[in-house]
């Protein structure tokens, strides 16, 4: 029985063990999942549970919904990887043994040293993040706003995360000030950009229309500097400026899950394990990294790809098909980079959207293709019944 373990359980793991589930191979195999919890979370949703009240169930998916009973599900958190004896140990000293291992623990916040910053801050990547978020800000708002005072929420970073949290923040303050039958006014919402530009990736198009949307949504826009410094009261940027607040949301940057760094796999300065052009971790064969762990520098460009969803599922399906390809003993396949476009929600049924062929779409059809892409993510992933109720469910919550 030829073992295979996959770590971690994001879009990348998920893909490579439903690809190695419908390999055809000369030997009998053995998929393992690991992962700290027993469900497959789709992370791009989060911001939607730190804003909202029945959706954190249902971006949540369990193993057992898309795997059925045949992979065994390993739910606890790993100690080490030693890939001198192929062996993984968890937290509580057991050990799981492997002959193919695929890493896709994904990433982790990176604080860049700035002082304060980690221990002042609410990052979101995980569920209990969005919770804590949302709790914060409940908490806090029903305080101030009872004293007649505003709740001031910063948000480090105005990339994709930064930019859709701020929205979807904007349309949570008007629920609030709805329920509690007070002025929208009483939360101020303010993101701090190190760049001159929000959404610094995508087409300048894009970058001013989704600053217009915040704008509207009375989103208040410091760009061209960065935090250099946080004390409990005070947020402090280059530019010799000061800005009062109650909640910090960071959303400034990532790196690789600090397990790489622990199990002494070589890493570059942002935590990430390089791979070659199969997605194996140079002289360790039986070894694939992918995802926002991974370092994949693109041969054509010479630049390191994004750490996006569409990449870490691409990735998982070719390492999945490597080791297949390793265990028949024929040539591998190297992974080539497609750039398919990018959606950004801005509050309500409104996105904007920069599509791999140059077209741009913003308003409700952006919001449309959003739609499309979550279903079909789920229909990839689940029945088609089981895809269209949580699809349709997750619809109705958001709005």
């Amino acid at each position: 029985m030829t073992k295979i373990v996959v770590l971690g359980g994001g879009f990348g793991g998920v893909s490579s063990a439903l690809t190695l589930l419908n390999k055809k191979l000369n030997y009998k195999i053995e998929i393992t999942l690991i992962d700290q919890n027993n469900y497959h979370l789709f992370t791009p949703s989060l911001y939607e549970v730190a804003t909202a009240e029945e959706t954190q169930s249902n971006i949540a998916i369990p193993f057992k919904e898309i795997f059925k009973d045949r992979i065994k599900i390993i739910k606890a958190k790993i100690g080490t990887i030693d890939t001198n004896t192929q062996t993984i140990t968890l937290a509580d000293e057991t050990k799981i043994q492997y002959d193919y291992l695929i890493i896709a623990l994904g990433s982790q916040p990176s604080y860049f040293d700035i002082p304060g910053l980690e221990k002042y801050s609410l990052p979101l990547k995980n569920l209990k993040d969005a919770v804590k978020i949302k709790n914060s800000i409940d908490s806090i708002y029903r305080k101030k706003a009872a004293a007649g005072e505003k709740t001031r929420i910063i948000i480090g970073g105005g990339g994709f995360s930064g930019t859709e949290l701020a929205a979807e923040i904007a349309k949570y303050r008007n629920y609030l000030s709805k329920i509690h039958n007070l002025p929208p006014g009483y939360i101020d919402i303010k993101i701090i950009q190190g760049s001159e530009r929000l959404l610094k990736e995508l087409d300048l198009k894009v970058s001013d229309t989704a600053e217009k949307r915040l704008l509207h949504q009375r989103i208040d826009l410091c760009v061209g500097a960065h935090i250099k410094n946080i004390t409990n009261e005070i947020i402090e940027t280059d530019d010799g400026k000061k800005y009062d607040y109650d909640i910090l949301l960071w959303t400034g940057g990532i790196e690789g899950n600090s397990l790489a760094k622990k199990s002494d796999l070589p890493t570059n300065k942002r935590g990430q394990i390089p791979v070659t052009q199969t997605l194996q971790i140079a002289n360790l064969d039986n070894v694939f990294a992918i995802g926002d762990i991974a370092c994949f520098v693109d041969t054509k460009t010479n630049i390191q790809i994004p750490q996006v969803v569409q990449v870490a599922e691409d990735q998982g399906k070719i390492a999945a098909e490597n080791i297949g390809r390793l265990i028949n003993k024929i040539p591998l396949t190297g992974y080539q980079y497609k750039h398919f476009g990018y959606v950004v929600p801005l509050c309500g049924r409104y996105a904007a959207a920069e599509l791999n062929w140059g077209i741009k779409v913003y308003g409700f059809f952006g919001w449309l293709i959003q739609q499309i892409v979550f279903l079909r993510y789920l229909l990839g992933i689940l029945s088609i019944s089981k895809a269209f109720k949580k699809w349709n469910k997750f619809e109705k919550d958001l709005n």
